[in-house]
């Protein structure tokens, strides 16, 4: 496989329902099939990316994706976003980032750390807090928020057919002068 490494990131529009769908689910199933007996693995990625879902929230105001592609068009990853949510520990409203994935094969060529920048600068332009939540088993990406800003707040439960995990909820202000230190 010839591996490009050029990036693009973009807003996903309704036309991308067929790449994100297909993206999602594979990059979903990469990072998390061991967390879930396949068929509530299933269950989750048919609901999740169900076309009248993506349709839904590729339309919704409330909701934003970018997507990442090489230069041929490929996906590499993608960011969900939701707007002017409370986060679930103190209640401070900001953007939740639900959803950050790559795919495999292009992670570490900080194309992660670019894709969270555009989420940041994006969702600077509305309001003062990004926030998400990550399980407690995923060190790695936890540490990878830190690096990048984020501070955990507190837990929360979370469990899956086959296990009791936890996360954490993540905080990050959107200030610029927090963010330009943070990446430097």
């Amino acid at each position: 496989m010839v591996f490009v490494d050029k990036l693009r990131i973009r807003v996903a529009s309704i036309e991308d329902i067929s790449l994100v769908q297909a993206g999602g689910c594979g990059i979903y199933r990469q990072h998390f099939s061991s967390l879930w007996s396949e068929s509530c693995l299933r269950e989750f990625l048919d609901r999740d990316f169900s076309t009248q879902s993506l349709q839904e929230s590729l339309s919704s105001p409330s909701q934003t994706w970018l997507i990442a592609q090489d230069g041929q068009g490929s996906l590499l990853g993608y960011a969900k976003l939701n707007w002017d949510r409370p986060e679930p520990v103190s209640g401070r409203v900001g953007a939740e980032l639900q959803k950050i994935y790559l795919h495999s094969h292009a992670t570490g060529r900080g194309y992660g750390s670019m894709l969270l920048k555009s989420v940041a600068d994006l969702a600077s332009r509305r309001c003062e807090l990004l926030w998400l939540d990550v399980l407690k088993s995923n060190v790695g990406a936890q540490r990878f928020y830190a690096n990048h800003g984020f501070q955990v707040l507190g837990e929360i439960p979370f469990s899956t057919d086959l296990m009791q995990i936890g996360m954490f909820v993540m905080v990050r202000l959107l200030t610029a002068d927090a963010w330009a230190d943070s990446s430097a």
